[in-house]
C-alpha cells in the first residue's frame, strides 16, 4: 500500500482554456475529493472550438518531471491522455511500472479532437497491443474504439475497456464496461439534451481514478465518473463546465 494512497497522477496536455487535459484532470480530482498531480507531456494552442498547434515534449523532459515526483510522492494510480506516439507511451508506462509495479493505469486513447485535429498517429499493432497489455482501462468512444479495433487486427483487446455511449445514436448513452473476458456490463445513462461540452473523456476518465484512488473497485468507479460526467454536462453556460456546482 502507497503512503499517500489517494494522490493521482495525470500525465496528458496542457489545455489554455481549462476543458481538458491537465487543468481538467486537476479540476475533476479536486472537486472528487482526490489530490491530484501532473506531468505535461504536450503544450497546445486550443479553445473549447479549435486546436491549431501542438507542441509536443520529448521522453526526456518527460522523464524528469516523473523522476522529480517520483523523488517525493508515491502513486497507485495513473491517467493518461493524449500522447504523441505508442513509443512514448509505452516509455511512460513503463517509467511508471517501475515506480509500482501494481498501479492502475487508465489510458483515454484520445486519437483526435472533437474539431477534428489528429494526436496519436501510426498505430503500430504490435506496439498498440503491448499497451494494452500494461493498462488497467482504456476509455474509447465508438469511434476510437472501432479504430483500435482496426488496428489491433486479429489481437485481442488484453485489458478492461469502458466503451463511451455518447456518440451513439439516440437518448440512450449508457458506457459498456467490458473485461479482460469479454464480459459486458451496461452503466446506464441518458443523453443531457442540449449540452455538450468540451473535455468530457478527461473528466471522465479522471474520475475513474479518484474513484479507484478511493478505494472503489472497477464498476463502482466508472459509475460513480459516468453520475459525474452527467453533472458536469448540466453545469456552466457553455462549452466548459463548471466543477464547483456539481454535486457527488
Amino acid at each position: 500500500m502507497s503512503d499517500n494512497p489517494s494522490i493521482v497522477l495525470s500525465i496528458a496536455g496542457f489545455d489554455p482554456c481549462g476543458g481538458a487535459g491537465i487543468l481538467a484532470d486537476i479540476q475533476t480530482l479536486q472537486q472528487c475529493k482526490v489530490q491530484g498531480m501532473a506531468v505535461q507531456n504536450a503544450l497546445t494552442a486550443q479553445n473549447e472550438d479549435e486546436v491549431t498547434k501542438v507542441h509536443w515534449h520529448i521522453w526526456e523532459d518527460i522523464r524528469i518531471q516523473l523522476d522529480t515526483l517520483f523523488a517525493k510522492y508515491s502513486f497507485d494510480v495513473a491517467k493518461i491522455g493524449i500522447v504523441e506516439n505508442l513509443e512514448n507511451l509505452c516509455s511512460i508506462i513503463a517509467h511508471l511500472r517501475a515506480h509500482n509495479p501494481t498501479i492502475s493505469i487508465i489510458w483515454d486513447p484520445i486519437l483526435r479532437s472533437s474539431s477534428g485535429f489528429d494526436f496519436l498517429k501510426g498505430l503500430n499493432p504490435n506496439e498498440l497491443a503491448e499497451v494494452l497489455k500494461q493498462v488497467s482501462l482504456i476509455t474509447p468512444n465508438l469511434p476510437e474504439y472501432e479504430l483500435l479495433k482496426s488496428a489491433l487486427g486479429d489481437q485481442a483487446f488484453s485489458t478492461n475497456i469502458l466503451l463511451k455511449g455518447g456518440h451513439a445514436e439516440g437518448d440512450d448513452t449508457s458506457d459498456k464496461l467490458i473485461d479482460q473476458e469479454g464480459n459486458e456490463t451496461i452503466i446506464a445513462g441518458q443523453r443531457v439534451k442540449g449540452k455538450t461540452k468540451h473535455g468530457t473523456g478527461c473528466v471522465l476518465s479522471s474520475a475513474i481514478a479518484a474513484g479507484l484512488a478511493k478505494g472503489m473497485k472497477l464498476k463502482t468507479a466508472c459509475t460513480f465518473a459516468k453520475r459525474y460526467v452527467e453533472g458536469y454536462l448540466k453545469s456552466g453556460v457553455n462549452q466548459l463546465g463548471a466543477h464547483y456546482n456539481i454535486e457527488i
